[in-house]
């Protein structure tokens, strides 16, 4: 029998290159919150009936870091959506946070959430890449 399991990653610190500012090119620290919802057994067994969080904490904190610049957070957190659905199929819901640590007085950190489920994303995703796909034919069709 299955049971909702949620997992949560609370303030992984990590550094990304986001930002619409000149200093935000190079990378900065950034907290990072996650909550993984997914069906798994009720009652887990070993390890591979869970929902393993570790994965996805090893690339928050050591394979993001290494991507290109990106002016805009909002593409961050779609970022970490597709990783983290293709990480487990098992993953039914996803929620993030991203938070920039130095960029107001006035706060310890500032950031922006999105909550999204896997079928939402599947359809945002296939949308986005419809217009290159689009093209794409339109070229073949020329050639």
């Amino acid at each position: 029998m299955n049971g909702i399991w949620s997992v949560k990653i609370e303030r992984l610190e990590t550094r990304l290159a986001v930002g619409i500012y000149e200093d935000e090119q190079d990378p900065q620290p950034v907290w990072v919150s996650v909550t993984l919802t997914g069906l798994a057994p009720a009652v887990p067994g070993d390890l591979g009936d869970c929902l393993d969080y570790e994965p996805l904490c090893r690339w928050l904190a050591t394979e993001w870091p290494r991507s290109p610049h990106t002016p805009l957070l909002e593409t961050r957190i779609n970022e970490v959506f597709t990783v983290a659905f293709g990480l487990d199929p098992r993953v039914q819901e996803v929620s993030v946070g991203l938070y920039k640590q130095r960029v107001s007085r006035y706060a310890t950190a500032v950031g922006i959430e999105r909550t999204t489920s896997r079928g939402e994303h599947a359809r945002i995703t296939q949308n986005a890449d419809a217009p290159t796909r689009k093209r794409a034919e339109h070229v073949a069709s020329i050639e």
